[in-house]
């Protein structure tokens, strides 16, 4: 009942924001922005289903200052001063699933982290300058069974041919999930004379993150370096949290473009739900890492009004008695409509 209700709040929510943010005749830059985002270790080469094994999120961020008048004015007096920041706001359905290594038993796997489905909708706002890409979200959504990632697993395992999970009775329990995030890169781009010859940019982009919940608290740097064509178009393709920023939009304008790149980001991890387990009732749980890192790197293209982006991700282990480090892919789809 609560899955049911979280739901139909978020379609309510998306179906509001459509309704207050577009027009059928608003030009090409005026137009929303709708993404697909997929990640799952299946992609990895030596797939290995555990640990972060799922994300899936449907997201639309509205077209250039397409923002309700209330909300444009109060976020420009209280977090994008930049007089030439052009806003946009952004709503989303997210669901990931979290497991340990071994899904074929029923009993506990007490030195691995527990199984646990979070579903969750996010609104955000997004201010961006040609340099600077600034992001505010809030997440409301529940983890525990309430959040249906058994039966989403299995379901999917039965798809696939895959063995079914069989410890999802040690799940944990059903919890409020509340989360407040706050990002911000920079973006340099430069044409040195030795690739302007070969028609190529580069840039640097440094990043910061800090994210305040009962799901995640954490604060995270690092950086990305892109190389290829229309880098101007955006700041990378977007990432489920946690992970570095990105932009849910690509400029429409244009022909095709495409880009390389590859990127590092460092987290202090002071609460993970998913290790620490349940804030207010006892569940299983195993001690963490406070220090985890991303290593990223990828390939995006974009052309006709889309962008297309894989990210293949190795993170490094997140509790103490975690083997090795986890892979995984991500694969992003951004359209206007």
């Amino acid at each position: 009942m609560i899955t049911e209700k979280l739901c139909l709040a978020g379609l309510v929510l998306i179906l509001l924001f459509l309704n207050g943010t577009a027009t059928a005749e608003e030009a090409p830059e005026k137009k929303g922005s709708f993404n697909i985002q997929f990640e799952n270790d299946v992609m990895d080469p030596g797939a290995s289903d555990r640990h972060y094994t799922n994300g899936l999120l449907f997201s639309y961020q509205t077209g250039e200052n397409r923002v309700w008048p209330w909300l444009d004015g109060w976020a420009r007096r209280h977090y994008f001063h930049d007089p030439d920041v052009r806003l946009y706001a952004s709503l989303a359905v997210g669901h990931n699933l979290y497991t340990p290594e071994d899904i074929s038993t029923t009993e506990l796997v007490v030195d691995d982290r527990p199984y646990a489905g979070w579903l969750h909708v996010d609104l955000g706002l997004v201010g961006q300058t040609d340099d600077v890409l600034r992001t505010m979200q809030f997440s409301f959504g529940i983890v525990g069974p309430a959040a249906k990632g058994e039966e989403f697993q299995k379901w999917i395992h039965q798809v696939i041919s895959s063995p079914e999970p069989m410890g999802w009775d040690n799940q944990l329990n059903n919890e409020l999930a509340l989360m407040l995030v706050f990002e911000q890169k920079w973006r340099n781009l430069s044409s040195p004379g030795f690739l302007s010859g070969l028609g190529l940019d580069i840039d640097l982009s440094p990043h910061g993150s800090v994210a305040l919940g009962n799901v995640f608290t954490y604060g995270g740097v690092g950086g990305t370096v892109r190389l290829g064509q229309g880098l101007e178009r955006d700041f990378g393709p977007p990432r489920i949290q946690p992970a570095p920023p990105g932009s849910g939009f690509c400029a429409p304008r244009g022909g095709f473009a495409w880009y390389l790149f590859a990127g590092l980001d460092g987290r202090l991890m002071l609460h993970n739900i998913f290790l620490d387990g349940n804030t207010f009732t006892d569940s299983h749980s195993v001690d963490k890492n406070y220090l985890v890192g991303d290593l990223v790197s990828g390939v995006a293209a974009s052309g006709l009004g889309m962008r297309l982006g894989f990210t293949y991700v190795v993170r490094s282990p997140e509790f103490e008695k975690q083997s090795s480090p986890d892979r995984f892919g991500s694969l992003t789809l951004s359209f206007h409509f």
